[in-house]
């Protein structure tokens, strides 16, 4: 995968971005992929390896999609996979991914630079108090975040907790881990900022923290390394991978956004299907160590939806969490949040049900 070092004004401001590529520009494009939203070989969406499409489909240039994410991490793999894989190509469309922090994401979306965004829960926080925003699909309703501690500790000698952000998903999750462990009062602990995940865990290996919420891969790594599992969050209802994207850009580009979720949705069926071709891969291109790939990818099945979608009551509980984290009375339609039209057809067109 090549890197790619894009520095310029964004349309909507003098934003400074990393632009991650995926899959080399050189890559010859398949002069047999079909037209965006045109249905893929069968193969992969049952979990085969992808096909190449007849030789008598009419040749089409692959379309370039720009999505924001928050960094190059695992949350994201199905993304970063089904674009070195080829599912997206097939589906007619090219991934590049640019590297950006949420808020800056979601403003870089609102201005057209960039068609979609990853972080649908900053996305959704955004449509709620009026942005024309909806999230289009759930790569994970449930956090992969675990709360691991300094080798040895107790829960009533942890006094403070590194957390990527406070008011982020990993500080909720903290919180939930810690309420679990009957650490959950407001003077149980101390939580603090570090930025990201990987800084987190600097925090516990430098000592400056009892207690570390990680997410795949530093869980592995610090327990590999003797740090004490404390608790996992994936029992809490949360988006912390998915898409989305403007309604102005769902009633304008409803083939591109349905052939994104189709590609998605096929790798997620991939990734589920073929373990050791997903460790290996993220071994690579993660560079990871055998075992802390093996650790993240059994992390991974147990948090990603492979079927992209949330039911009315689930997300419901995250919109009415989001409304009281913003201090918002009214109350917010799910549709103002949310529109799964499309994610819905794409699911009836591979054979995909919750």
């Amino acid at each position: 995968m090549k890197i790619l070092q894009l520095a310029g004004g964004l349309l909507g401001g003098s934003l400074l971005v990393l632009a991650v590529a995926c899959g080399a520009p050189s890559r010859p494009t398949s002069p047999a992929a079909p037209a965006a939203g045109g249905r893929p070989p069968t193969g992969a969406a049952a979990g085969a390896a992808p096909s190449a499409p007849a030789a008598s489909a009419v040749p089409r240039a692959v379309q370039q999609v720009r999505i924001t994410v928050p960094t190059k991490s695992i949350t994201f793999l199905p993304f970063y996979f089904g674009q070195d894989k080829g599912i997206y190509r097939e589906e007619g469309l090219d991934l590049e991914l640019v590297q950006m922090r949420p808020p800056l994401g979601i403003s870089a979306l609102e201005a057209g630079d960039v068609a979609y965004s990853a972080a649908p829960g900053v996305g959704m926080r955004a449509a709620i108090q009026g942005a024309a925003i909806r999230a289009i699909m759930f790569v994970q309703d449930r956090p992969s975040f675990t709360l691991v501690g300094q080798p040895g500790v107790t829960p009533e000698q942890i006094k403070t907790v590194a957390v990527s952000g406070l008011g982020s998903t990993a500080h909720y999750a903290a919180l939930n881990v810690m309420r679990k462990l009957g650490r959950g009062g407001p003077d149980d602990a101390t939580y603090f900022a570090s930025n990201d995940t990987a800084k987190s865990y600097q925090a516990l290996q430098g000592k400056t923290a009892e207690a570390a919420i990680l997410s795949p891969p530093y869980t592995t790594m610090a327990t590999l390394a003797g740090f004490t599992h404390l608790g996992d969050a994936f029992d809490m209802v949360d988006v912390q991978g998915g898409l989305v994207t403007t309604t102005r850009h769902l009633a304008d580009e409803p083939a591109e956004v349905k052939a994104l979720l189709r590609g998605t949705l096929r790798a997620l069926q991939y990734i589920a299907a073929h373990e050791a071709e997903l460790v290996a891969y993220m071994e690579r291109e993660f560079e990871l160590e055998h075992g802390v790939a093996a650790g993240s990818y059994a992390i991974v099945k147990q948090v990603l939806d492979m079927t992209g979608d949330m039911d009315e009551a689930a997300l419901r509980s995250v919109v009415e969490q989001m409304k009281q984290d913003a201090e918002i009375p009214a109350d917010v339609p799910l549709d103002r949040v949310a529109d799964l039209r499309l994610l819905r057809e794409a699911q009836a067109e591979l054979g995909i049900g919750r």
